[in-house]
């Protein structure tokens, strides 16, 4: 038990950290432990500049014309705990075709935020835009469109491994987003990684202050091994 609570206080430390590290450096350092963290340049900030840090809970569609309201997903975001992230994909749907289905609107962003959830990031459409922004609920997405996903896709599971922006997700991963993008955090992989991303912090301002100096950009990557 003792163990146990030590392992959260842990996690809850290391999320901490994650709020002051950039998305740019922590896929950095991922990719320093051989580990693809960033999801595909597509899937933007659509509603809002504030930073996402949260746990992922996913939701998996495929392509559906049954005309049924997405229960499963409604659910999902109903249960969630505080702060987590929605994660929602189109599974097997090539990319044009996600892109031409919402998979979240206003009516879903509304409850999510009244949830206390921390954002969403969707392989797939976002509509809604101008309510979400007036919520000020962080949303990533592939794209913009007035669709929906009734009709279009049915959801198949809830907290399963899926594929969002080319990366494997799984329930409790950590999701980060800004300005950047979105990067994601294996759950067992979190320390490794926050120890890397605040290394490259604190080289990157190393090699800021040389700059400012008016050392030369060439000699200062050469001097750090870094760019």
């Amino acid at each position: 038990m003792l163990a146990l609570v030590k392992g959260i206080r842990m996690k809850n430390r290391l999320l901490k950290e994650i709020w002051k590290i950039p998305t740019a450096s922590l896929s950095d350092a991922l990719d320093n432990i051989g580990i693809r963290g960033f999801m595909d340049y597509q899937i933007k900030p659509r509603t809002c500049e504030q930073k996402v840090v949260g746990r992922a809970i996913t939701v998996k569609d495929k392509i559906s014309k049954k005309k049924a309201t997405p229960i499963k997903a409604l659910e999902a975001v109903e249960e969630a705990e505080k702060g987590c992230v929605l994660v929602r994909v189109i599974e097997d749907a090539n990319v044009e075709e996600a892109s031409n289905i919402a998979l979240f609107g206003g009516i879903m962003a509304s409850a999510a935020k009244a949830k206390g959830l921390g954002g969403a990031i969707l392989d797939g459409g976002l509509r809604d835009v101008s309510e979400c922004k007036s919520l000020g609920f962080p949303v990533f997405s592939r794209s913009v469109v007035p669709t929906n996903s009734v009709g279009r896709t049915e959801v198949v599971e809830v907290n399963v491994p899926i594929v969002c922006g080319g990366v494997i997700v799984n329930p409790g991963d950590i999701i980060v987003g800004d300005a950047d993008g979105v990067v994601v955090i294996p759950s067992g992989k979190l320390e490794e990684v926050v120890q890397q991303a605040l290394k490259i912090e604190d080289v990157e301002k190393k090699m800021a202050a040389d700059l400012s100096k008016g050392a030369s950009v060439l000699e200062t990557v050469r001097k750090y091994s870094r760019m």
